[in-house]
């Protein structure tokens, strides 16, 4: 999963509590490809200071009935389900945003939190919205 590097920064800044906020918004087909899913399931119910919005965009094939969100990643940042937990709009002078997988979304998210002031970072410019696309 693409999620894998980002885990080891979770978990070594949530066990330091210098009280940063983190957010996983994190999209997948299916529940079964929820990576991670019940380390961070805990990790929210442990730390205040961590959200996670898990998102499938297929629950009609789920064996068992699917009653968490429905749709891709996208659709949680145009919702403001983050800001709703956070309480306050993320911001690129007060966030760092980490994109992973499918090129096609990424684009998509870059476009998106373009709109709200983010951009990408370069070797040369630095920014606020780190990615690596893989498919």
């Amino acid at each position: 999963t693409g999620l894998a590097p980002y885990m080891s920064m979770l978990r070594s800044e949530l066990a330091a509590a210098r009280g940063r906020r983190f957010a996983v918004l994190l999209g997948a087909r299916h529940s079964w490809d929820l990576g991670y899913h019940a380390e961070l399931v805990a990790m929210e119910q442990l730390s205040a200071e961590f959200t996670y919005l898990p998102i499938i965009s297929r629950p009609a094939e789920e064996p068992v009935s699917w009653t968490g969100r429905a749709g891709y990643v996208l659709d949680l940042w145009r919702s403001r389900e983050l800001d709703n937990e956070w309480g306050a709009r993320p911001t690129p002078e007060d966030s760092r945003v980490f994109l992973c997988g499918n090129p096609a979304m990424i684009d998509d998210m870059i476009e998106l939190l373009s709109d709200d002031g983010f951009t990408e970072h370069t070797r040369k410019i630095p920014g606020s919205i780190y990615v690596e696309r893989y498919w």
